[in-house]
C-alpha cells in the first residue's frame, strides 16, 4: 500500500478535512485510490453520530446485547455498536500535526488504545480520542497501517504484543513487525508471504486477533498483481506468531477495506467509501450495513480496532 513520508503531501488532500471522499483519490495518500461505486444497502445521514461519547460497555445479564468496535477517520475516533448498528463519535485525535492522519488503531484486552500515523506512534484515550506521542521509529519504514494486539503466547510468551504490517517500499505492506508500546520501536518478526509463493499479497488495511477463538488472526489482503484501484479485498487467516499467511478464506467483493473489527462471531469492515460492511468470518462474504455520510458526502474510514478479548457469540 503506497505511503508517502511527508505530511505536507497530505495537507492539500485535507483541504476540507476528511469530509470529501475525493481525498482518497490521491496516489500520494495512504493506499487511497478511487473505488467503484455500487448501490448501498443502507445510507445513514448526518444523524448517524450524536457526539455523545462512546456507547456503554456490554450490558449486564438480562439486558439487551451490546458491543464495542472502534473505527476512525483521518482525525476522529468513533465507536460502532454492532447489535443496534449505531455509530457514535467519540472525539478528535487532538495531538495530530497539520496534515497528519491516523492510519490505524489497536486495542488490547484491557481497552488500552494505540494508533499510528505514517511517522509517529501514539497512545489514545479510548473515551475521548485524546492522544499523546509515544515514539517515532519510522526511519527504515513507515509505521503500519494495519495494527492489532495478538494474545499472550503468540509473538511473546508473557505479554500481549502489538503487531502490524509495515511497508519498507511505500507500496506493499507485507513486513510483519512488533511495536514496543512504551517507545514505539519497531522490530521485524516475519513476512506475510511464504518464501517462493506464486501469489504475493499485501495488507489492504487491517487485522484482528481473537483470544476467545483459539488466537485465530485475520487480515484483509489484496493480490499485488492486480491494480490496487480495482483489486477486491480477500479475507485471510494468518499465523500470529510469524505473520505468514495461512489461507485465503474468501473474497469480500469490497475494495479498500482500511479497517477491520469483530464482535460476537461477525467481522466488520470499514471502507474508504464510508461503508460499514458485515463480513462472514467463515467465507469472507460481505454485506453493506450503512454508509457514514456527513453533509451529503461519504466519510472515508481509515482504520478500526477491537479488543483481543471480543466475544465469539452474542
Amino acid at each position: 500500500m503506497p505511503r508517502m513520508r511527508s505530511w505536507a503531501l497530505f495537507t492539500s488532500a485535507l483541504v476540507i478535512g476528511n469530509m470529501v471522499a475525493m481525498f482518497a483519490c490521491s496516489s500520494d495518500a495512504p493506499t487511497k485510490s478511487p473505488k467503484a461505486t455500487n448501490k448501498d444497502a443502507g445510507n445513514v445521514g448526518d444523524d448517524t453520530t450524536d457526539g455523545g461519547g462512546p456507547v456503554d460497555p456490554p450490558s449486564p445479564e438480562g439486558g439487551p446485547p451490546s458491543g464495542r468496535v472502534y473505527a476512525h477517520t483521518t482525525d476522529t475516533l468513533y465507536v460502532y455498536e454492532p447489535f443496534s448498528r449505531k455509530l457514535t463519535e467519540v472525539g478528535k485525535f487532538n495531538c495530530l500535526q497539520p496534515g497528519e492522519a491516523v492510519i490505524d488503531i489497536a486495542v488490547d484486552r484491557t481497552n488500552e488504545m494505540y494508533a499510528t500515523t505514517l511517522l509517529r506512534f501514539l497512545h489514545v484515550d479510548a473515551t475521548s480520542g485524546a492522544c499523546t506521542e509515544r515514539g517515532n521509529d519510522s526511519v527504515l519504514m513507515d509505521y503500519p497501517n494495519s495494527l492489532s494486539f495478538v494474545p499472550v503466547g503468540t509473538v511473546d510468551p508473557t505479554v500481549e504484543t502489538l503487531v502490524g504490517y509495515a511497508s519498507p517500499d511505500s507500496i506493499n505492506s507485507d513486513v510483519y513487525v512488533r511495536i514496543d508500546v512504551a517507545t514505539g520501536k519497531m522490530t521485524t518478526v516475519g513476512d506475510l508471504n511464504p518464501p517462493g509463493a506464486l501469489t504475493q499479497y499485501s495488507s489492504t488495511g487491517d487485522l484482528i486477533s481473537l483470544l476467545r477463538d483459539g488466537n485465530k488472526t485475520y487480515l484483509t489482503v489484496r493480490d499485488n498483481a492486480v491494480d490496487s484501484g480495482i483489486a477486491t479485498d480477500k479475507l485471510a487467516e494468518i499465523n500470529p506468531a510469524t505473520g505468514q499467511i495461512k489461507r485465503i478464506i474468501g473474497d469480500t467483493k469490497q475494495n479498500h477495506t482500511f479497517g477491520l473489527g469483530y464482535w460476537a462471531g461477525k467481522a466488520y469492515g470499514f471502507s474508504e467509501d464510508g461503508r460499514v460492511n458485515e463480513i462472514d468470518i467463515n467465507t469472507g462474504t460481505s454485506t453493506v450495513l450503512l454508509t457514514h455520510m456527513v453533509g451529503g458526502a461519504a466519510v472515508p474510514w481509515y482504520g478500526a480496532g477491537v479488543t483481543t478479548n471480543a466475544p465469539i457469540s452474542p
